[in-house]
């Protein structure tokens, strides 16, 4: 049942508004340049700042901040690896970087962990004892997502068309970095933003990004030659979705051999989501800087249909190698 609840609540919304980009596209012709540029420079921005501020940062997690660059760093590696392998153009190897690395935990990650730590076995109406934990967890690996995803990963994007400096003068032109800058500096010396009028602003923008991006990609996706018999991204997905929990779950063990260890709560919720699908906004960049568009709006949207079966045995395969008491 949890797990219809993940198709009905999460994944199917997202596809409903790839389907509205998608018919609105086809029907009125929409500039999908025009929908970046929003994105990026007041969407986005409001999202980052919303999403870090309204978190609850427990320093005490800082292990797992460090745990997900870690695994990023060693998918990275692996695709850079398997892009010299194959061949790629320096442009594809990026796009390939960029839908491996990185994933969808705001849009889906978080929400499902709530579901699966407030429903059977871990929870019930009034009682969700891991709970908390859980969501701490979750939140610490958003905003290491956040953080490298809009800065590195929009990196890798420009570098696979522009010359690095090129690409990080555009960078610099950008919201995103002052975004961070502020934001953390504002939670650190403890200014209420929920005072001022800018909060309902971040709020709006915020609730709004997830339509706005999957419309996007919507529209992209008309304008796109999607083929599913590309082994290629094929491969991104397989390792997006199977390559990210297996190094998740070697890492977790070395962790807690050669580490301070995690709880088995905290192993769960790493390896969950290490399995979510590729980040939307990997199209978002490839789309901003014209580097290999259509390949990479194929591996998000396979990796997001394909996440049904492998969220699900990730799942079942947390709960037998980091049991925890059922309710």
């Amino acid at each position: 049942m949890a797990f219809l609840h993940i198709i009905t609540d999460n994944i199917l919304p997202l596809i409903l508004f790839v389907v509205i980009g998608y018919l609105m596209d086809r029907r009125f012709q929409l500039n999908v340049a025009s929908l970046t540029k929003l994105t990026f420079y007041l969407v986005l921005p409001c999202f980052i700042f919303y999403s870090i501020y309204s978190a609850e940062l427990d320093m005490n997690l800082v292990n797992v901040f460090l745990f997900c660059c870690v695994q990023m760093a060693l998918l990275g590696a692996a695709g850079a690896f398997f892009g010299k392998l194959r061949g790629f153009a320096p442009g594809k190897t990026e796009a390939f970087k960029n839908g491996t690395m990185f994933s969808n935990n705001g849009n889906i990650g978080v929400a499902l962990i709530a579901l699966i730590y407030t429903n059977a076995p871990y929870g019930s109406e009034g009682n969700a004892p891991y709970l908390a934990e859980a969501l701490a967890v979750s939140t610490m690996t958003l905003v290491q997502m956040n953080m490298t995803l809009n800065t590195l990963g929009l990196y890798q994007a420009g570098k696979g068309r522009l010359s690095p400096m090129d690409t990080l003068r555009v960078i610099f032109h950008m919201p995103v970095l002052y975004t961070l800058a502020a934001v953390f500096t504002i939670k650190y010396v403890g200014f209420d933003m929920t005072v001022t009028p800018l909060w309902p602003v971040f709020q709006n923008c915020a609730n709004a990004l997830v339509a706005i991006v999957m419309m996007a990609l919507g529209m992209q996706i008309h304008r796109s030659r999607i083929s599913f018999g590309d082994v290629d991204a094929w491969i991104g997905c397989g390792l997006r979705l199977i390559g990210g929990p297996v190094v998740a779950a070697v890492l977790i063990f070395l962790w807690n051999a050669f580490g301070t260890g995690f709880s088995n709560v905290t192993s769960q919720v790493i390896l969950i989501m290490s399995c979510v699908p590729s980040a939307v906004n990997s199209v978002l960049y490839a789309v901003e800087f014209h580097n290999y568009e259509d390949f990479a709006t194929e591996l998000v949207m396979m990796s997001t249909f394909a996440s049904c079966v492998t969220m699900t045995l990730t799942i079942y395969a947390a709960r037998l190698l980091f049991p925890i008491p059922l309710l």
